[in-house]
């Protein structure tokens, strides 16, 4: 005989949208459920590097931009919660550095861009006095160094703390033996489980990336069309102790920062450069071989100083999912595509994951989902929970 539970929310992706939206909805009172398919943060989440920005590198050359204007209250956002004083409690995150900063190298032109850039957003970008240089640079470069609002996270340490909050909310799902029916209206009637148990919420919320694509394809589900922008990020292991948070202005009018680097370790304790920006996205067009060749040429360029002669390279390739642009350009903001009681939605950066949950939450209320709507009920037993998934240099 087949059973039904009744809640409120179902939410599809466990990266840190989803995570991020799960914690929102159960701090709100709302009785919400969330499924991931593979381990949490399998994708675009843990092949982040991890950075909260503020827009400056949207804002190279002076101009204010609508993602610049978008993102750029999001650091001071989540220093709150690092706090314990946000929306979602953020203790126990491990932040790799409380600092970021722009190096417009020695070029006048690359100067000049970080020099427009840091104008335009004035007080959240300062100076750096050459006593104050982090010990990378220190002694080693002649300036300008700017510090930026922005921080870095450990995204494995955030994936974890946003799930062992909800930990018991949290399943796996194996769409061989499950499928979403879907209702005459174009939304959702329920998730059903081949061994005849169903989920019926009264909202659900696809968060899972490149995932809702073949989600919306598999069940039918006509409610929007995606888009891909591929990276081709560059990893490097290497033996400089120290850690490196920078990004370093192009020679070029560009509104991407020339390569954009963050420091990590691997399980061994061993440190690992993880370099996106312009190196990345000009990446695609190049053989694995011919991007690592590039990098080292532009590391031994940029930083003379540094032996790297016997680190370890590897790419790492990545599918931004992201709603469909007019001319695939890259989205200024969150994206919402609903229909009836589904919600496809894209963060289209770590940044932006607390205001996709604030806008989902506002949507719900809007539409007369008030939080406690359904009396609290325990999950099917027969479901498991997923662990955090490994970060891509552990393989370096």
């Amino acid at each position: 005989m087949t059973e039904t539970v009744k809640t409120d929310v179902l939410i599809f992706g466990g990266g840190v949208a989803g995570l991020w939206l799960l914690n929102r909805l159960r701090n709100a009172g709302y009785q919400a459920w969330l499924f991931e398919q593979d381990r949490l943060g399998t994708g675009q989440s843990i092949a982040s590097q991890g950075m909260i920005h503020g827009g400056i590198k949207y804002a190279l050359g002076g101009k204010l931009t609508t993602a610049t204007t978008t993102i750029a209250d999001m650091p001071a956002h989540w220093k709150k919660c690092l706090a314990g004083e946000g929306d979602v409690d953020l203790r126990g995150c491990n932040l790799l550095s409380k600092d970021y900063y722009m190096w417009p190298r020695n070029s006048i032109r690359s100067r000049l861009n970080a020099f427009l850039g840091s104008k335009a957003l004035e007080a959240k970008v300062s100076t750096v006095e050459k006593a104050d240089y982090p010990d990378f640079f220190k002694d080693r470069i002649s300036g300008p160094l700017y510090r930026l609002q922005d921080i870095v996270l450990d995204v494995p340490s955030l994936l974890s703390t946003l799930s062992n909050a909800q930990a018991e909310n949290i399943f796996s799902i194996d769409w061989q033996q499950a499928r979403l029916v879907p209702d005459t209206q174009g939304g959702i009637e329920c998730l059903e489980f081949n061994n005849g148990q169903r989920i019926q919420a009264q909202q659900y919320v696809f968060t899972c990336g490149a995932g809702a694509e073949a989600l919306m394809k598999d069940f039918d589900l006509p409610i929007t069309t995606m888009q891909r922008r591929p990276l081709r990020m560059v990893m490097v292991r290497h033996t400089i102790n120290e850690p490196l948070y920078v990004h370093c202005v192009s020679d070029r009018l560009s509104m991407t920062p020339e390569v954009t680097i963050t420091s990590h370790k691997n399980a061994a304790g061993e440190p690992v450069w993880y370099l996106g920006g312009e190196i990345a996205e000009q990446g695609i067009h190049q053989t694995d071989e011919e991007l690592i060749k590039a990098a080292q040429a532009k590391l031994r360029e940029m930083f003379p100083w540094c032996d790297l002669e016997n680190a370890s390279w590897a790419t790492l390739a990545i599918d931004r999912a992201e709603e469909k642009q007019a001319g695939g350009k890259r989205p200024d903001d969150i994206s919402i595509a609903q229909n009836n009681n589904l919600m496809v939605c894209w963060p289209t950066k770590l940044t932006l994951a607390p205001n996709l949950a604030n806008q989902v939450l506002a949507r719900m209320q809007d539409s007369g989902l008030t939080a406690g709507s359904e009396t609290p009920v325990q999950a099917p037993v027969f479901l498991q929970h997923p662990q955090v998934a490994a970060t891509p240099w552990e393989q370096l």
